[in-house]
């Protein structure tokens, strides 16, 4: 009869262990999933990650989407960049792009002609307004991680 009495005794602590351990998961796991979204951004803040100030964005290059239009026929391969005068004054090159290119990595979506673009000095493009919000935010290329700031990659 002891033996029986010890059995059930060592059964029932192996029960309560059991249900003790995977309640300590659940909570574990419940914790790293509303606490993750927090570490995270304590970490990128003692990284140092910081967005790039509006002075230094708005000496990025600016440029307008053209639909290349051959013989009348809209529905060119091509589409042209055309500059636009920045804040400094300056100007660049009027830039040639493939309509498989003419698309913004940022919200997904094609270029439309007359749309104000952005090019970073990695050579990557972007909606105006897109880049914008993006940079102020973390100052580098969403694409390449090129930093516009330190003029570097920043992997």
């Amino acid at each position: 009869m002891a033996l029986c009495r010890l059995t059930v005794i060592f059964l029932a602590f192996d029960v309560f262990f059991a249900i003790f351990c995977v309640a300590l998961a659940c909570f574990i796991g419940i914790a790293l999933c509303c606490c993750l979204p927090c570490i995270i951004a304590i970490l990128y803040a003692v990284a140092g990650q910081e967005g790039a100030s509006d002075a230094d964005i708005s000496i990025l290059p600016r440029y307008k989407y053209a639909e290349s239009v051959d013989n009348g026929e809209k529905g060119s391969e091509e589409g042209l960049m055309i500059p636009i005068l920045n804040n400094s004054g300056t100007s660049t090159s009027e830039r040639v792009l493939l309509r498989e290119d003419a698309e913004c990595c940022i919200c997904l979506t094609p270029y439309e002609d007359g749309v104000e673009l952005q090019a970073l000095p990695c050579n990557h493009h972007f909606h105006s307004s897109c880049i914008t919000k993006w940079l102020r935010i973390n100052a580098t290329c969403p694409l390449c991680k090129y930093n516009i700031l330190k003029g570097s990659d920043s992997v």
